[in-house]
Formats: C-alpha cells, sequence, structure tokens
C-alpha cells in the first residue's frame, strides 16, 4: 500500500521535479517533448522517478505520433 504524500516530500523533490509535478497538477498530463520545449527539462523520467519515490502514483501511457516514433505522456492517478 502506497503511502499519501505530503507537503514535505513535496519540499523534498528537487526544482526541476517540483515543475514537472506541477504541471501535472494543472494541466494533467506531460510528454518528453513539453517538458523540454516548455520548461526545458530534458531528463522527465527521472523527475517522474522522483515524483513517484516520494509517493505519487503517475500513469505512463505510451503513445506514437504521426512518424511511428513512441513516446511516454505521464499522467497523475487519482
Amino acid at each position: 500500500m502506497k503511502k499519501t504524500p505530503t507537503i514535505v516530500d513535496d519540499l523534498r523533490l528537487k526544482p526541476q521535479s517540483k515543475t514537472v509535478l506541477r504541471h501535472l497538477r494543472g494541466m494533467k498530463h506531460i510528454s518528453p517533448a513539453e517538458a523540454l520545449i516548455v520548461y526545458g527539462i530534458s531528463r522527465l523520467a527521472a523527475c517522474i522517478y522522483d515524483i513517484r519515490k516520494v509517493g505519487y502514483d503517475v500513469h505512463c501511457e505510451m503513445r506514437q505520433d504521426a512518424q511511428g516514433h513512441k513516446y511516454a505522456n505521464y499522467s497523475l492517478v487519482k
């Protein structure tokens, strides 16, 4: 059973991970391209790892773009 993250857990996150968490709360999902273009975050998976480590449940959906390239799209599970 996962613990519920607290404000203290949020404060322990690195700045980029805090940015990603704030985005997930407001925009509901994020992809690596969006993270890079909007926030300059090139290692989105590392931020997602940190967010999961403090107790958040983050869903990863694999998608495919028009050229057939696969990418991950992350969202918070309520």
